[in-house]
């Protein structure tokens, strides 16, 4: 685990998400591009595709719209990267993380629930707790998956469409719980921009619902669920500092308000709980006290004008 847990956000406040393709490409340095290369042979060979995932090159704010100029890049990039920024690879110093960008919503249930999946043992970030549904913003959500990769669908507009990306999560989580897409829904609008120290990626989020009771779900058989109880979350987040130093691999904690959860289920949890629950949640105490506990979360001015760049060249 690293000495000092990291988030940083930058918030939208109820502004627009307007994703632009500007057409750019992520630049390799040769020992990482030969990295990548190599990492991903055994997942091609294996049959695996390299979608196209958007990325985010910077940021703008006016008064009511958050302007983003985005990209693409082959998620075997996206792989290497995270594996290379992971094991601290010298080729990737001086990054903290890939700037693909993924979507999602922290989903309710009718009966005041959030819906949270234990990620697999043998995937990035193993065994923490995530929201469902997220994920890439990537070519295999509209494209056949056998043709996925193709390099028509890296200017596809499709990729860089919110409710194209986020319709494709509504989809999944409606098929995970065996319920209608009627039956789930989201606010399109964006609560934030944000990276973190375990994803090691960029995502926006916001929230969703299910019109269904917890009991009224078709579980799955494969995969681990945790559902937490409104009345939980506040002490869920505020354990969050804590549980930062703690490494989640063989960690199973009885008490719901004491699992670790990944970097973007947190802080979209502080950023969406009044939307999620109607109840008021103070943002800047929450943010100190997890400072204080060990979770450095830096929030960037994001007033009308202000603009952030993000790396092209890894």
């Amino acid at each position: 685990m690293p000495e000092q847990a990291w988030i940083e956000v930058y918030p939208f406040q109820g502004r627009n998400l307007n994703i632009s393709d500007t057409g750019k490409r992520i630049k390799l340095n040769p020992e990482l591009s030969d990295y990548c290369d190599k990492s991903w042979k055994p997942k091609a060979e294996k049959g695996w595709k390299s979608s196209w995932i958007s990325f985010a090159g910077d940021v703008y704010f006016t008064d009511s719209e958050v302007n983003v100029n985005s990209g693409a890049m082959p998620f075997s990039q996206v792989d290497g990267i995270v594996k290379a920024i992971e094991k601290e690879e010298y080729f990737a110093r001086g990054h903290k993380y890939s700037n693909c960008l993924s979507v999602g919503f922290l989903t309710a249930t009718k009966d005041d629930t959030i819906i949270f999946q234990r990620r697999a043992p043998d995937v990035h970030v193993p065994n923490t707790l995530i929201h469902e549904p997220c994920g890439y913003m990537a070519s295999m959500y509209f494209a056949p998956r056998a043709e996925c990769d193709d390099p028509k669908y890296a200017n596809d507009s499709r990729l860089f469409d919110l409710e194209t990306q986020l319709n494709a999560k509504k989809k999944q989580i409606a098929e995970t719980f065996g319920l209608s897409a009627e039956q789930v829904s989201y606010d399109l609008k964006q609560d934030f921009l944000a990276t973190g120290w375990l994803s090691k990626e960029m995502y926006f989020s916001t929230t969703g619902k299910i019109d269904a009771k917890q009991k009224d779900l078709n579980m799955p058989e494969k995969g681990e669920f945790v559902f937490v109880p409104f009345k939980f979350l506040k002490d869920l987040i505020h354990n969050q500092g804590k549980l930062s130093k703690v490494s989640p691999e063989n960690y199973r904690p009885s008490d719901v308000r004491e699992m670790p959860l990944i970097d973007e289920s947190l802080i979209g949890l502080i950023f969406g709980y009044e939307k999620l629950t109607g109840e008021k949640l103070d943002i800047n105490e929450t943010i100190d006290r997890l400072s204080q506990d060990g979770l450095s979360i830096k929030v960037y001015d994001t007033s009308p004008g202000k603009g952030y760049g993000f790396p092209t060249f890894f």
